[in-house]
């Protein structure tokens, strides 16, 4: 019976709704429940984009293009990007160049006319009393009385920005600035699955090794060609030439390829942040 009652009481003080303190026990549990503080989980692989998906997309690229920085896009996704960024531009530059007309016409009319209107506008207007109307505190708009009526101005348009941005990194990306990206399938040995349905479906277009979010890829600017960071170190750096047509490299034309990632918690290397987190409500002590 002592057993018992001791048992009783330690869950009864767990949870007890009518102390004024909230408990450590009753904060871990709302935790867990997900109503209190804030959630953090661990983003998994299968959450991880894979390094040949879009990034606007997030799909498998068909037709794919990198950036100078090394953002994969499928070309139809960026390039409906840049043309809808294209379209709001012109409707800002046709805004603004309405707006300049507007100003060089209303300086090109009549001082006699203006004044003419001015006039016309004040000796409508309903008289009140001065001292209320200057009372700050007392003045409030009124429809029916010109004097009191609000004022809405009209917004002042800056000249348009004419640039196109990446999605990603928010720098000035052009059309040209675009590289396509050539990527060696992976032998299939007469399987008739589908290249998506693969599991490794990309191959080091010298070396053969398989391209995965594991391996760091380098994309040769002149060829598209897409080969391991580990190939670039052994077999291209030193002579800074294509491997597979000979051509002669420079430093911009190796372009790093950003990818997803492992799933590993010491995959931090790859530029992307593994844990998710959601905020909740908290108590925050005086």
């Amino acid at each position: 019976k002592q057993w018992y009652q001791r048992r009783v009481r330690a869950r009864h003080g767990k949870n007890a709704t009518a102390s004024a303190v909230y408990s450590y026990h009753e904060r871990r549990k709302d935790t867990a429940d997900g109503e209190y503080g804030t959630q953090s989980a661990k983003i998994s692989r299968d959450s991880a984009r894979n390094f040949d998906c879009c990034c606007l997309t997030l799909q498998p690229c068909k037709d794919p293009v990198v950036t100078q920085d090394g953002y994969l896009f499928e070309r139809e996704a960026i390039l409906t990007n840049l043309l809808k960024q294209k379209r709001k531009i012109a409707k800002q530059e046709k805004a603004y160049a309405k707006q300049c007309k507007e100003r060089s016409q209303k300086s090109e009319k009549d001082p006699h006319i203006e004044k003419f209107l001015n006039d016309q506008s004040s000796s409508s207007a309903i008289k009140v009393n001065p001292s209320a109307a200057d009372d700050s505190s007392k003045k409030l708009n009124n429809f029916w009385v010109n004097n009191l009526q609000g004022n809405a101005t009209k917004e002042e348009l800056k000249k348009p920005d004419t640039k196109t941005y990446c999605p990603i990194t928010s720098k000035p990306l052009k059309l040209k600035d675009l590289v396509t990206v050539k990527f060696t399938e992976m032998p299939n040995d007469g399987a008739s699955t589908s290249l998506l349905c693969r599991e490794t479906r990309y191959m080091c277009a010298v070396t053969h090794d398989a391209l995965s979010n594991a391996a760091t890829s380098v994309v040769l600017r002149p060829t598209g060609n897409v080969i391991t960071l580990d190939c670039y170190d052994r077999i291209v750096k030193k002579d800074m030439v294509e491997p597979l047509t000979g051509e002669k490299l420079k430093q911009k034309d190796i372009i790093i390829l950003k990818r997803g990632s492992t799933g590993y918690a010491g995959a931090k290397n790859t530029g992307e942040d593994l844990i998710a987190k959601k905020k909740g409500a908290v108590l925050m002590a005086n």
